[in-house]
């Protein structure tokens, strides 16, 4: 530096003569992910010097957050976790930690926030807002019962987390319970995958490179990788109610960051409202889950299957918060979910910008109304009517109000509500949580049986190496009245309490009918041989 011509010869005697204090290293620069990042996509131009939109403060008490909370899920093997923090009105990212230790060898340097993974339920708040447009409530009744699918690898059977099924189950309660059976039914009946694969494209989720029939129905219960921080930022779009602006991490001085309505003001309104409710969570979370926060914030979790990585997101007008956690070796984590891994720290973070900078909940838009609905049917019930045994406040578009209950919706010396024919077989079991208030109708005794396997449209493969190569479907209908099967082109057998048809090639039909009543419906199957199904699979990668 002396014959550099930096100092001069006073500071060069000085800095000889210092005493050299070692100090181990300890990162060199903030945010360490975040830079990466910027260098990685957000190049400005050749500028020598580059801004940040990086709160200093935030992005230290976020690091601070994760590692305190790392340390105390250790023995669930969970490693690592990574958190961002969007500011609503600008995009601007206030804060993003990758993992835990930038410069831990354990991969550290892997950004958490930008590495694709499965996100589990909190995909579905897309669905349902895309099904809020097509004319659904957050009082429409879902069946959330067993159900199969068919599709081009074969029958998806989805469940829910906890294996049980809770019957009719209202919107509301069904994303707020974060239900995968109904959220799969919703996404079925309003045009299947193909209408959230273009949504969340259109977001901004870059990861859905594969065509919508490879995800399936199954997108909505996370099983397309996403990025944490596309993922937030889609869940800012629903926190400026439908605005959607591009995140950056690179501060400008020039026009502000002009956003675009992707959706309606309104629906974005109800889906924060639910996602805001605490009773609606109840079914699955419990009333007192680390998501119930101190002040009005909407929340939705998300858990990967076999537990290998789960998510937190959630937001007020102000802020977005999102937070993944996992092991980067791709290893599962022991029985961690979105509430009990990443839900702590999700809370924490937005507890200290509540602290910090204050938040707030939406104004409520002039189009919404109030009215009360029996939740077992979905119905509105009238102002001058003597309400039901069961009923709550719900909100709605002005213009979407459900239809009025009447007597003929209950019993008459009961009050219980009736229930389509679908529900006698939940009726029966023990997870029927609506026991004393729900019950099916008389004269549904003369009512088509309702077939609950096989599902019409399912194709099942013959496999020589099962038993009796495959050939054996058991054949079941809801309900306690008597049923005789029928087909014209399948052998059916009865076989002490069950009914089985013992399937070849084709397509075919397969009847259950009303002993009594002779009322009848109908399923539509196909079965193939393996040496078909070897020449589809050959055809399918050939046009791949």
């Amino acid at each position: 530096m002396f014959e550099n011509g930096w100092i001069d010869s006073e500071s060069k005697q000085l800095a000889l003569h210092e005493k050299q204090n070692i100090k181990r290293f300890g990162g060199g620069f903030a945010a360490p992910h975040a830079v990466a990042l910027v260098n990685q996509i957000e190049r400005a131009g050749d500028a020598s010097v580059i801004h940040t939109t990086i709160a200093t403060t935030i992005q230290s008490r976020v690091e601070t957050i994760i590692t305190r909370h790392l340390r105390l899920l250790v023995n669930k093997h969970v490693t690592h976790a990574a958190a961002v923090v969007i500011e609503n009105k600008t995009g601007n990212v206030l804060a993003l930690a990758g993992s835990r230790d930038f410069f831990a060898r354990d991969g550290g340097q892997i950004n958490g926030a930008w590495t694709p993974h499965s996100p589990g339920s909190a995909m579905k708040p897309f669905t349902y807002l895309l099904a809020l447009q097509r004319g659904f409530t957050t009082a429409s009744v879902i069946a959330d019962l067993p159900i199969e699918f068919s599709t081009s690898t074969g029958l998806y059977r989805p469940e829910n987390y906890d294996h049980k099924n809770y019957g009719p189950v209202t919107v509301r309660t069904a994303l707020g319970s974060s239900l995968n059976i109904p959220a799969v039914r919703v996404l079925n009946q309003i045009g299947g995958e193909k209408v959230l694969h273009n949504a969340l494209q259109t977001l901004g989720i870059t990861t859905l490179n594969e065509a919508p029939e490879h995800y399936g129905l199954g997108l909505t219960i996370g099983n397309a990788p996403v990025r944490l921080l596309e993922l937030a930022n889609a869940y800012a779009c629903l926190a400026r109610l439908g605005e959607y602006k591009p995140w950056t991490l690179v501060s400008s001085t020039a026009k502000p960051n002009n956003g675009a309505r992707l959706f309606p003001e309104t629906e974005c309104y109800i889906i924060a409202d639910v996602l805001s409710d605490n009773q609606a969570r109840v079914l699955t979370f419990g009333p007192r889950s680390v998501i119930r926060l101190p002040f009005r914030c909407a929340v939705k979790t998300g858990t990967s299957t076999n537990y290998r990585d789960n998510w937190t997101l959630g937001f007020t007008p102000e802020f977005t918060v999102g937070v993944w956690a996992g092991n980067f070796d791709n290893t599962p984590m022991l029985g961690v979910t979105g509430v009990s891994g990443a839900g702590p720290v999700f809370r924490e973070i937005f507890l200290a910008l509540h602290e910090t900078s204050g938040t707030s909940w939406f104004v409520e838009p002039p189009q919404i109304v109030r009215a009360k609905i029996d939740p077992r049917n979905g119905k509105r019930i009238a102002s001058d009517a003597d309400p039901p045994s069961v009923s709550v406040e719900e909100i709605f578009r002005d213009s979407t109000l459900p239809e009025t209950a009447s007597v003929n919706d209950y019993d008459a010396e009961t009050g219980r509500a009736f229930l389509p024919r679908e529900y006698a077989e939940w009726l029966e079991r023990g997870d029927n949580w609506l026991s004393g208030s729900v019950c099916l109708h008389a004269d549904d005794d003369d009512t088509p049986p309702h077939i609950v396997s096989p599902a019409s449209g399912s194709v099942f493969q013959l496999d020589p190496d099962l038993r009796s190569g495959g050939n054996r479907l058991q054949l079941r209908a809801s309900g306690n009245r008597v049923v005789t099967w029928s087909s014209s082109t399948l052998k059916i057998e009865q076989k002490s309490d069950a009914v089985f048809a013992t399937l070849v090639p084709g397509k075919h039909e397969i009847t259950a009918t009303n002993a009594s009543s002779k009322a009848a419906s109908v399923t539509q199957i196909e079965v193939i041989s393996a040496e078909q199904a070897a020449q589809q699979r050959m055809v399918t990668g050939r046009a791949r």
